[in-house]
């Protein structure tokens, strides 16, 4: 998994990130947390049942909805999404976890140290590789792991199809230290974030671009993961994909005899987990929370997830060529209303999003996006008007000749996620625009993306590293596989660029809320909301559900310590 997956890694479709919110002292939150430094607006809460190994049941079985199984299965690949990411994590190798507030601790299992020094003024990594760490293969996990992922992901050769390059760009060497097990990183300068690189690994096999982009593609490589579990049975068609204790694994042993992934739409899910069928489901909203709440021996895990939701708008169709345009959709759009029918009967609110690098709740963080666009329908249609699109007789505007209809595809069968569309059609009618929803499978979430299949579009990120600066190049770099609005031209890319090599944090985040600012000025993407999440589990499951920057995948830290309570 890569730190941060506001990435392609990360990707989920707005159905599966239709966030649900929590009340704050509710007694169905077991195990709930309340971190330091929250606002009152936006309360930080974990919810995952923390067990130790000492506490945990030897054997069990555990199975999860995943939405779908991608059709490219490597998760550092750019075309991946969250669910390529959920799937790695128990066969491939993490090389480190955070805690809930995002502190990054290392793996024993794969590191057995990490030393940062400066060296001529630039910042020097040494990893220590664990003599035991084997890929399942038999190959040594050595330094050259490290030197591949850094070709795979700098960004210099374009034909590896990358999510991001931030941070690995700004390596200029990887070399062998005293042994083959050693791993010497140096930077082109002073770097802060260096701690966020190098969470997972490329395989020898996958080094050469041909392979990364296309082994994983409908298949998984058990032979050339390594992890505390293995594949023990992959089946796309069928929608499964199921884990063993790998024999190979030289850690803590696993908790788990069988762990089972079952690709369901959110209907689906709620139905097979009030039936017992799997053992942990999201409640997207008030209506999927009341389906779950009362089913006996569930538990509800309430906290804040770090997501951003948001509208895209691309800057390549046709129509919305023109900024002008952009802007005015944006204008005519009511983001609260949209609010209020994703949180409708959870009994929480949240203040307006304004920024993709940072959250309310952190330093530095700033409602840029509030800056700049105010709901106003009124000041859209003018916009509108001044753009040259003109209504017609038939109540849609004109331009000419062709007029302003849009498409909207939605992704899954989420309840939320129609009424929002649907809402997002009545808003764009006021002002004069068709706008055509088109239902889609969630299946089909990276075909409609990777191809751009749309004129707006509802999408979402979840992160797992808090220093979302150095993550500024995926958000706005114009060649980022995850900038699809394309709205942010090349002429910006060197200053988004050197907002992650200056030396400070403080300078960071100034430098970036300004090339932020000037990136939203495109109108290509628009914050929707933030929001937490909800997961009803079967009481006894340990180390999952809601924790912020440590359980973005649900999964909570080592994979090894996923199981069953000791009763």
């Amino acid at each position: 998994m890569k730190r941060a997956v506001l990435s392609g890694l990360a990707i989920a479709a707005t159905a599966s990130l239709v966030l649900s919110g929590c009340t704050s002292g509710s007694t169905d939150n077991s195990g709930q947390e309340k971190s330091k430094g929250a606002t009152s607006e936006s309360e930080v809460l974990t919810s995952y049942n923390p067990q130790p190994a000492s506490n945990l049941q030897q054997g069990g079985k555990l199975t999860l909805p995943i939405v779908e199984i991608p059709d490219q299965l490597n998760p550092l690949q750019g075309n991946a999404s969250l669910y390529t990411s959920k799937i790695a994590w128990f066969y491939q190798p993490q090389l480190s976890f955070n805690d809930p507030k995002g502190n990054i601790t290392y793996n024993p299992d794969f590191l057995a140290d990490v030393k940062q020094t400066t060296v001529g003024g630039k910042t020097q990594v040494t990893y220590d590789i664990n003599p035991k760490a084997k890929w399942n293969d038999g190959q040594d996990i050595d330094w050259t792991a490290f030197r591949d992922t850094w070709n795979a992901l700098n960004g210099k050769n374009k034909e590896y199809v990358v999510g991001s390059s931030d941070g690995y760009s700004s390596i200029t060497s990887v070399k062998k230290g005293k042994d083959a097990k050693q791993a010497v990183i140096t930077f082109e300068g002073p770097f802060v974030y260096w701690k966020s690189l190098f969470s997972s690994l490329v395989n020898p096999h996958i080094a050469k671009a041909d392979a990364f982009n296309k082994a994983y593609v409908s298949k998984l490589h058990p032979e050339w993961g390594a992890g505390p579990y293995t594949i023990s049975k992959f089946d796309a068609k069928g929608g499964t994909v199921s884990y063993k204790p790998n024999p190979n694994w030289w850690g803590a042993k696993p908790h788990l005899d069988e762990l089972t992934f079952v690709q369901m739409e959110s209907s689906a899910s709620l139905n097979a987990f009030k039936n017992g069928q799997i053992d942990a489901v999201q409640a997207a909203n008030a209506e999927e929370l009341a389906q779950v709440k009362s089913v006996k021996g569930t538990e509800l895990r309430r906290g804040t997830t770090t997501s951003n939701n948001l509208l895209v708008f691309n800057s390549t169709s046709p129509q919305l060529k023109d900024p002008a345009v952009r802007k005015a959709l944006m204008e005519g759009i009511d983001r609260s209303q949209l609010a209020k029918i994703t949180f409708q009967g959870l009994g929480y609110t949240e203040p307006l999003p304004g920024s993709f690098l940072l959250f309310p709740f952190q330093k530095g963080y700033q409602d840029t996006f509030g800056k700049l666009v105010k709901f106003d329908a009124a000041t859209a249609k003018k916009d509108l008007d001044a753009a040259g699109w003109k209504v017609g007789s038939d109540g849609v505007r004109a331009k000419d000749g062709k007029k302003l209809e849009l498409t909207f595809p939605t992704i899954g069968d989420s309840s939320t996620v129609k009424a929002r569309a649907t809402a997002i059609a009545q808003m764009m009618k006021n002002i004069g625009i068709k706008l055509d929803i088109e239902s889609r499978p969630s299946a089909d979430f990276n075909k409609v993306f990777t191809k751009r299949a749309f004129d707006i579009f509802g999408m979402g990120f979840i992160s797992s590293d808090p220093n979302g600066m150095l993550y500024i190049c995926q958000m706005y770099c114009s060649d980022s596989s995850l900038n699809v609005s394309r709205s942010v031209p090349k002429s910006m890319d060197k200053e988004v660029k050197a907002v992650t090599n200056l030396p400070t944090l403080d300078e960071q985040i100034t430098a970036g809320n300004k090339v932020e600012l000037e990136a939203m000025k495109t109108y290509g993407i628009m914050p929707l909301h933030n929001g937490p999440t909800i997961w009803a589990v079967k009481k006894g499951l340990a180390n999952y559900g809601s924790a912020q920057f440590y359980g973005s995948y649900g999964v909570i830290g080592p994979p090894q310590l996923v199981g069953w309570q000791k009763k």
